[in-house]
């Protein structure tokens, strides 16, 4: 399936970036609000919009043909930074670690944005940004006319499963006293599960018994945010972030059985979180000398306590159980300063200052059922463990144009950090690291677009490896390394992006990195395993995103958009010491859409197919396979304008993709004899999901 995946995405690549370049159709002609901006890009006004009725900036983005949002949020990467998101607001990059590109582009209502541009990230003087880019600018004076209010509201109903009634997002953005005001009120709520059976064969293949398993996946997360922006008379600006959030989740998997042995077998894995946080942050923007001086400040605390719960009841051989408990306190604190100017010869430059403190503070405990229905604490070697990070960073920024179709941009900078830890092997380290990136986007012609970088970077690790953990779902742990150490990946990139015009936009991409201490399972004793560093690990990946309009076609308001990446991972298996894939490293993605604006109505249909998959996880005593058996295939109708507002119908998992699990255990470790191998499929059946989207 792999090879299959990368013929695919070389084919469709190869085939749009080849198709003639002519006019621009959905967004369509070349109008004044379409012409090419400042930035050599390609821009679309709200008339290129139109047909698609949006509701928001995020509706407006992602009709950008070719273009897709980068997710997530900078809360995974190491501190500030360099922008990583491919999405800017007034030329802006959202320095909130809490608040990603989708969450703040749904809170714009689309009538308060004047056009999105499509640039080269490379052309722009803001560190870290690569490739296409979408910068948002919004109509001046847009929050003068009064609050704008966005809805969002996504109920989905699965058969066998609590009803989903609580996910969606309201808020309203506006002006009191010279001062942008957005208050947004956020649930990612989840309603999920499967079931089916789980076979379990012993060493030679032989079928022992099989489970009847149901289990479900019950979440909310409410967040109250609001942010504050004003700019001054003298031309400063300001912002102020404030969230907060509660988490409250809820996993249960039960499972029956009848064995020879013990009869029937009852089975009941619970896990409970329940979560809070919150965030504050800020920054402030002024002229100083010949450039722009910004401050910016964040602080982020979370307190998380979960607990995992397995209990096993036999009509033979009676009641056991085990239980895992975990408290969780995470705070970060980053202070950063970033001067910029533009020198007479046009070259931009930026000096960037950035002190963080990160800390997680544990503690667990693990216990065993006893006859009277209450735990015994066992002394495991993780009760408490607390983890500090100290960083320091600086980098400097030139970037300027080289030729009238060839721009640059180099980082160049570096990180001391003092990294310590009270848990398993716990000690006090020091490192300094050089880091940096250089970019060039080459306009070969008015519609191709070359863009190549080369980087070394060095990325966040999980405090949590540092402390050790129980799964008592499987029956297996981890052990806490201290002497854990982040990893740097040294990369580059080159992509190809073709604007075909009146067929719509293509591009492909081709990437190789070399890996340094990347985290994988690793022996800790002749006894234990946990989470370590691998040694030097080689990166592949090639990637295809393309929209192809059918227009031309006579199949009027019609388009496919495709997403293609087939990776390899390669690792050295520090128990065998061969080459092998990545645990759980993405091997590849087919992500294929349709979409259909029905001309002169207000209806839209489509359809969508996604395919991806993981290579297996590797313990040092088991082989962990989670997989999907089948695509996930959707279809929706859509009518733009029901009372004012957007309302879209779908029908998802149309081919009845179901999750599989298979996983191999050893006597000792996995160059042994197996002592036995678990299969499970668990299907979760047709549902629907209804989106209704709107302003007020």
């Amino acid at each position: 399936m792999r090879a299959i995946a990368w013929r695919l995405s070389i084919g469709v690549a190869v085939t749009l970036v080849g198709a003639p370049a002519l006019a621009q159709d959905g967004p369509v002609a070349a109008t004044p609000e379409t012409a090419e901006p400042p930035s050599g890009g390609q821009r679309y006004g709200a008339s290129d919009f139109a047909r698609f009725a949006p509701r928001t900036a995020l509706d407006m983005v992602e009709k950008v043909p070719g273009f897709l949002i980068v997710t997530g949020t900078n809360g995974g990467g190491r501190g500030l930074g360099a922008a990583t998101e491919n999405v800017l607001i007034n030329g802006e990059r959202i320095a909130n670690k809490s608040t990603d590109a989708r969450s703040a582009l749904q809170r714009i209502a689309a009538t308060q944005v004047a056009y999105v541009e499509i640039v080269d990230g490379a052309s722009l003087n803001v560190p870290g940004l690569t490739g296409q880019v979408a910068n948002v600018v919004l109509v001046a004076g847009a929050a003068d006319n009064g609050f704008k209010t966005t809805i969002r509201w996504q109920p989905e109903w699965r058969p066998r499963i609590a009803d989903n009634w609580l996910a969606g997002e309201v808020s309203t953005t506006g002006k009191l006293g010279g001062t942008n005001v957005t208050l947004s009120l956020k649930n990612e709520a989840t309603r999920q599960g499967h079931w089916g059976p789980e076979q379990r064969f012993d060493g030679n293949g032989v079928l022992q018994f099989t489970r009847d398993e149901f289990a479900t996946y019950y979440g909310d997360r409410p967040r109250l945010a609001l942010a504050l922006a004003r700019t001054t008379g003298g031309g400063n600006k300001w912002n102020f972030n404030l969230g907060g959030q509660l988490q409250q989740l809820e996993d249960k998997v039960s499972g029956i059985s009848v064995r020879s042995a013990n009869g029937t077998v009852r089975e009941t894995f619970e896990s409970i979180e329940d979560e809070h946080n919150f965030d504050i942050g800020g920054d402030y923007e002024l002229g100083l000398g010949k450039g722009r001086l910004k401050l910016i400040g964040l602080y982020r605390f979370e307190h998380s306590p979960f607990v995992d719960t397995f209990v096993v009841d036999r009509d033979i051989g009676g009641r056991s159980g085990e239980r895992f408990k975990q408290t969780a306190d995470e705070s970060e604190s980053i202070l950063r300063g970033e001067y910029g100017w533009r020198s007479a010869d046009g070259t931009d430059w930026q000096v960037a200052l950035e002190g963080a403190y990160n800390s997680l503070d544990v503690d667990a405990e693990f216990a065993t059922l006893q006859p009277d229905g209450s735990f015994l604490p066992v002394v495991f070697g993780g009760e408490t463990t607390k983890v500090e990070e100290k960083r320091g960073d600086a980098s400097l920024t030139w970037g300027r144009t080289l030729a009238p179709n060839l721009t640059a941009q180099v980082n160049l900078g570096a990180e001391y950090s003092e990294l310590s830890s009270s848990g398993p092997g716990g000690l006090t380290r020091r490192f300094i690291r050089p880091k940096g990136k250089v970019a060039l986007a080459w306009k070969l012609s008015d519609k191709t677009t070359v863009n190549w970088f080369v980087q070394r970077r060095v990325d966040q690790l999980n405090f949590f490896d540092f402390a050790s953990s129980v799964d008592v779902a499987n029956g297996q742990g981890n052990g806490g390394n201290g002497l854990l150490v982040p990893p740097i990946v040294n990369r580059t990139e080159l992509e190809l992006v073709q604007d075909m015009g009146a067929w719509g936009n293509a591009s492909v991409a081709f990437a190789y990195a070399y890996a340094q201490d990347l985290v994988d399972q690793i022996p800790l004793s002749p006894t234990t395993e946990g989470r370590g560093n691998l040694p030097g690990a080689h990166l592949y990946r090639v990637s295809s995103r393309a929209t192809l309009l059918l227009d031309r076609l006579g199949w009027k308001g019609a388009r496919i958009n495709s997403d293609l990446t087939w990776r390899r991972n390669r690792v050295r298996d520090p128990l065998t010491g061969v080459w092998r894939d990545q645990s759980e490293g993405q091997e590849y993605l087919v992500d294929l859409s349709l979409r259909h604006d029905i001309p002169a109505t207000n209806l839209a249909w489509g359809a969508g197919y996604f395919d991806e998959r993981y290579s297996p996880n590797l313990r040092l005593g088991a082989i962990e396979r989670e997989y999907t058996d089948g695509a996930f295939v959707t279809a929706f109708v859509e009518h733009k304008d029901v009372a004012g507002f957007t309302v879209k119908l779908s029908y998802r998992n149309l081919a009845g993709m179901k999750d599989g699990f298979d996983r191999t255990v050893f006597v000792d470790r996995r160059d042994g004899p197996i002592a036995f191998r678990e299969s499970r499929q668990r299907k979760f059946g047709q549902y629907f999901q209804l989106t209704v989207t709107g302003t007020l």
